[in-house]
């Protein structure tokens, strides 16, 4: 898809890999940028970004956890033709199985199902639109063991499972589903691993044996899967810092190999 006079939704966009990938969008000539958040002040430096590339901006405070909220605004809009599905959160600690019940649900919700219904009600409003991009953040956890986060690496290897399972979207409503997967990311989610807001001690043999990308090197992975229409429905592409060198593993849908 050609980004130019395009108008794009960025979820968990008021830092980090949303705040860069909605910064992006509109250097690629996005028309509009939906900002999508908890976080106001975050909100507004991006839109300032924003607008500095010459994108109109619009912020919405929204609680993505809330189910009820997402799905309630989301079906109001009608003018977009890429969804980015960014939005994530660590469990922090207590830890499952010292988890509450509610902060389990908190998780699964924001980062699984809000994608899911979001994904679901983009898909309906961009097929009445002649179709569009969803793009999934998942993570590299998603592709194995060795992050202690069971709540966060479980509701990852759910996403990733599902973008693979939307697949058949590209061809049933023209809605294309892909899947980046940052390796370590320099972002604010790493020190809401612990308490008071530091690296969990769990975290520590992650941070010393893996070079961090910086968060512009997955938003120049996102753009770059929204671009390639020539890709099919259900791809991935896992991003990693290796040797100083940004290395990108592409993943494809199994029921087509």
């Amino acid at each position: 898809m050609d980004i130019k006079g395009k108008t794009a939704i960025v979820t968990g966009a008021a830092s980090g890999i949303g705040r860069a990938t909605a910064i992006r969008l509109a250097e690629h000539g996005a028309a509009k940028v939906h900002i999508v958040d908890i976080d106001v002040a975050g909100m507004a430096e991006t839109a300032g970004f924003v607008r500095q590339a010459s994108a109109i901006a619009e912020v919405h405070r929204l609680d993505l956890s809330d189910i009820g909220a997402l799905e309630e605004w989301l079906g109001s809009l009608r003018d977009y033709d890429i969804l980015f599905n960014n939005a994530g959160v660590v469990a922090g600690v207590p830890q499952f199985p010292q988890a509450s019940i509610e902060r389990i649900g908190f998780i699964v919700d924001l980062n699984l199902t809000a994608m899911i219904v979001a994904t679901q009600i983009a898909a309906q409003a961009m097929q009445g639109r002649g179709g569009g991009v969803v793009i999934n953040t998942i993570s590299t956890v998603a592709l194995g063991r060795g992050f202690s986060d069971v709540l966060y690496a479980s509701t990852k290897a759910g996403a990733m499972m599902f973008t693979r399972c939307c697949a058949p979207l590209k061809d049933s409503h023209q809605v294309r589903v892909a899947g980046v997967l940052p390796g370590l990311t320099n972002t604010p989610i790493l020190k809401k691993t612990g308490a008071d807001g530091d690296y969990a001690p769990w975290m520590a043999p992650i941070l010393a044996g893996n070079a961090m990308c910086a968060p512009q090197d997955i938003a120049e992975a996102v753009t770059d899967l929204i671009e390639d229409d020539d890709l099919p429905g259900g791809d991935w592409v896992a991003v990693r810092r290796i040797d100083g060198e940004i290395v990108r593993q592409w993943g494809h849908d199994e029921a087509r190999d």
